[in-house]
Parts: C-alpha cells; sequence; structure tokens
C-alpha cells in the first residue's frame, strides 16, 4: 500500500490482535485466524500487530512470523493490514522482518524503536533515524512510526519516503507536540483508550486502535459513528459507558493489564485466556469477576 492510501486507510478504529496461546503454552494460530475472520466479518478494515497487544514479549521471532503469516493469508485482500517489529530486535532483524512481511502481502510495517536506542542525543537518534532508513529502502509499502521520539528526530523522520503514520502511545504532551510537529504530513493514530482520542482529534489525530472491536463490534461502531457526525458528546458517553469500568477494572487488576485483556478474549468467544509462563493468567474466580464488568454493561 503506497503512503497516501495508508493514510486514508488509517483514519479509522484499528483493530489489534492478540496471539492466543493454549493451556501448556503453545501458539494457537486457528484463533488468531477466527479472530480475523470475526473483524472482518464485522466491518473492521484495518488490523494491526503490534509488540504489545499481540504478546511478541512472549514469542520467538519465528512464532511472530508464523502470526503474520496467518494474519494475511486469512486478511487475504479483505483489509489493511499493519505489521509492527518487537522492541528488543537489532537494526537488521528489524529490516529483514520488514521484508518478510511485505513478501507476505502486508499493506504497512511498522517499526518499533528499539528499546536500546532511546536516548534523544544524536548517539542513540541517528542510528534509530538509520533503521527507518533502512526500511524505506528494503520495502515499497508505506512505514508507520512507532515509539517516542524528540520533535527533532520525527521531523526528521517524516522526510524518509513512505513514512505515512504515526501510532501514538506516548502520553498526551508528547501527543500534543507530536500533532503540532507532524500531524499535518503524517496520519496519526491513537494506541490508547477512546478518551484520548478524542483529545487527539482536537489536534488532528485520524484513527485509533479499537478495545472493542474484536469482542463486541457494536460499540466500536457506534462510537465512530458519532465521532463522524462531531457528536463529541454521544462519543464521550460511549466512553463512560464501556471504556471507562472496563480499562478501571483492567488496569487496578494485581495481575496487571494484558492478562485481563486476554481473558476478554475468552470470554467473547474469540480464544483462550492463556498466557505464557512467567505471565499469570486468570482463574476461574477471576473470570466471573470479569464477566460481571461486562453483564453490568449487558454486552454478554
Amino acid at each position: 500500500m503506497k503512503p497516501e492510501e495508508l493514510k486514508k486507510a488509517v483514519a479509522a478504529p484499528i483493530a489489534s490482535l492478540p496471539t492466543y496461546f493454549t493451556r501448556e503454552g503453545a501458539q494457537d494460530l486457528e484463533s488468531v485466524r477466527n479472530t480475523v475472520e470475526f473483524a472482518i466479518a464485522n466491518d473492521l478494515k484495518v488490523l494491526l500487530l503490534t509488540s504489545g497487544d499481540s504478546n511478541y514479549e512472549l514469542q520467538s521471532e519465528e512464532e511472530i512470523r508464523a502470526q503474520a503469516r496467518a494474519v494475511i493469508e486469512q486478511t487475504a485482500g479483505r483489509a489493511t493490514v499493519i505489521v509492527g517489529t518487537d522492541y528488543h530486535w537489532w537494526h537488521d532483524q528489524i529490516v529483514g522482518f520488514s521484508r518478510y512481511v511485505e513478501d507476505l502481502g502486508a499493506d504497512a510495517v511498522m517499526p518499533l524503536r528499539p528499546q536500546a536506542a532511546l536516548g534523544d542525543s544524536p548517539i542513540f537518534e541517528d542510528p534509530t533515524f538509520e533503521i527507518y532508513r533502512a526500511v524505506s529502502e528494503a520495502v515499497d509499502c508505506g512505514i508507520v512510526l512507532n515509539g517516542v521520539f524528540s520533535m527533532k528526530l520525527l521531523k526528521r523522520l517524516t522526510e524518509i519516503p513512505n513514512v505515512a503514520a504515526l501510532k501514538e502511545d506516548a502520553g498526551d504532551p508528547w501527543c500534543h507536540d507530536a500533532l503540532y510537529a507532524v500531524g499535518k504530513k503524517l496520519a496519526v493514530f491513537n494506541g490508547g483508550q477512546k478518551w484520548r482520542f478524542l483529545y487527539g482529534m482536537l489536534w488532528g489525530m485520524v484513527g485509533y486502535m479499537t478495545t472493542y472491536g474484536t469482542l463486541a463490534p457494536r460499540v466500536t461502531h457506534a462510537f465512530w459513528e458519532a465521532v463522524e457526525r462531531k457528536d463529541l458528546f454521544a462519543a464521550a458517553k460511549i466512553v463512560d459507558t464501556y471504556d471507562n469500568p472496563f480499562f478501571e477494572f483492567a488496569i487496578a487488576h494485581p495481575k496487571g493489564f494484558h492478562p485481563v485483556l486476554q481473558a476478554t478474549y475468552e470470554l467473547f468467544g474469540r480464544g483462550p485466556r492463556w498466557m505464557r509462563a512467567p505471565q499469570p493468567s486468570l482463574d476461574d474466580r477471576e473470570m466471573d469477576d470479569l464477566r460481571a464488568v461486562f453483564e453490568k454493561m449487558e454486552l454478554l
């Protein structure tokens, strides 16, 4: 997908896909494929694999490649597929993986700024720039930026061919500054909650990653319809009704946000709740507590 096409595509709710595991810890690609089908059947037009929601930290690169293949093959051109890289990969891994997923048919790649290059001095920012430049030379598809960058580096990165979008999940002050710095050149979408998208859209944010898209897509569509008709009070009411109770429960949970998010997929019939050790999984009592959150919303 060319950069201008990608910019248009991400102006939408974006379904971030999980990885599933069996109770014994095996990768469950069949549930991934079923989730892709559910998303497409419910008119979600952009699918994303990313280090956090897709549980890259619990997988080898070979398994991440297998998951990307499963998603791209199952999608079969019926939706836009964006594939991210991992947080701990080095230069050649990022470039090689980007080339691999483009060859499979990914519409865009999303290199995540490596953890080893998080400083804002030239010592760290020049190698980061070089990674994105090398990816641009290796692929023809669009590129999505992901990570925390100084505004100086962010502006430099927009000059790289094929860089078309930015996944923003670095906090409100950075979000504001990034939208002001590059919002007219890049399509910026939000990686957090709906309320953060409502904040960001005031300065030009165009899309957001939807929690409910692969669970209860009627919530996603109701929110997006309110956004499109610029009824922000209706959109905010949806945030209060659905997002706030879930995130209040999930963020405060003693086992952490991602095990709770994984468990929601089991409740809604997408795939199993299990995480790979040492990540904990919710037990049956905790599943009952989570179910009660959604029953109160009348989603289950």
